[in-house]
């Protein structure tokens, strides 16, 4: 999954790629561990009905498809000190059947709104993992100019330390080229979040509330008018998946589904035709190898 997001975060390319991550930049593969293989495959899409990157509107309505790819390569993993090294590489991409696709401007390449190129590295010390992230926003209808952004990620793995664990993370992007909010200076986005697992439904289905804060650490809010909104939303969001039975040599397969509440700052409620709450809902799938 991104983090970064499916329909609601660029919904978002470390903690998350499909579902509905809402949030800094690329996926981050889990470390592996002693005695998995050493290289790990996700192929995936998600649907929905609209889709904002970090609060920021990008469509609503129509149908949204999301498919992504990415693999990971486990350079370095061991008991104790730095136990792993992960190399990690993909792709993010957002279809459209509304304005900002096929019902926009005609080209070749209508429905394709997005195309994000990912690669970076994670650390893992005990239980914490560090990672930084490297992510070219492109879009091949030519609906946004190109955005270069680097990322770093720390993440804590508390299982074992609490009787309900939180997952949380906190995360800081740096625009190097491009504005994602289309202003005039590169920006500084920074979040803060936590995805606690609340119940298992039949013995299959996992239940997460997922909450992020997302906000400008430096002109990553801009309104045209020299102000820069330092509040950009607060996401919750509860999500499910469970499991596809099919024969292991064909790899492990997984339904998502989730619906996220989103309250935006000023700036973004203006962006998003003065709705300060937006909801969304999204489904989609994945297969790992």
């Amino acid at each position: 999954m991104k983090w970064r997001g499916g329909s609601a975060g660029r919904l978002c390319a470390v903690l998350a790629v499909a579902g509905m991550g809402m949030g800094v930049v690329a996926p981050q593969p889990a470390l592996a561990q002693e005695g998995d293989s050493r290289v790990a495959t996700t192929i995936g899409m998600d649907f929905s009905h609209a889709y904002l990157f970090r609060g920021i509107k990008q469509q609503t309505g129509g149908l949204i498809a999301q498919p992504y790819a990415d693999a990971s390569f486990s350079l370095l993993r061991r008991d104790e000190g730095l136990t792993g090294v992960t190399f990690s590489i993909g792709t993010w991409n957002s279809l459209h059947s509304g304005e900002t696709g096929a019902g926009g401007p005609a080209t070749n390449v209508a429905p394709w709104y997005e195309s994000d190129f990912f690669t970076g590295f994670t650390l893992g010390v005990e239980n914490w993992s560090a990672g930084v992230t490297y992510t070219s926003y492109l879009s091949p209808n030519d609906s946004f100019s190109t955005v270069h952004e680097l990322a770093l990620t720390l993440a804590m793995d508390d299982s074992d330390l609490l009787r309900f664990p939180l997952s949380p993370h906190i995360g800081l992007a740096i625009e190097v080229d491009g504005q994602a909010d289309g202003g005039a200076s590169e920006g500084v986005y920074a979040e803060l979040g936590i995805e606690p697992a609340i119940a298992t439904l039949a013995g299959r289905i996992a239940l997460t509330v997922p909450a992020t804060l997302g906000f400008s650490v430096s002109n990553y809010y801009e309104d045209g008018a020299g102000t820069d909104d330092a509040f950009g939303y607060f996401d919750l969001g509860v999500v499910g998946s469970m499991p596809i039975p099919v024969p292991e040599a064909y790899g492990a397969w997984e339904l998502t589904g989730g619906v996220h509440a989103l309250l935006l700052g000023d700036y973004l409620k203006m962006l998003n035709d003065g709705e300060e709450v937006q909801i969304i809902g999204s489904i989609g799938f994945s297969i790992g190898y």
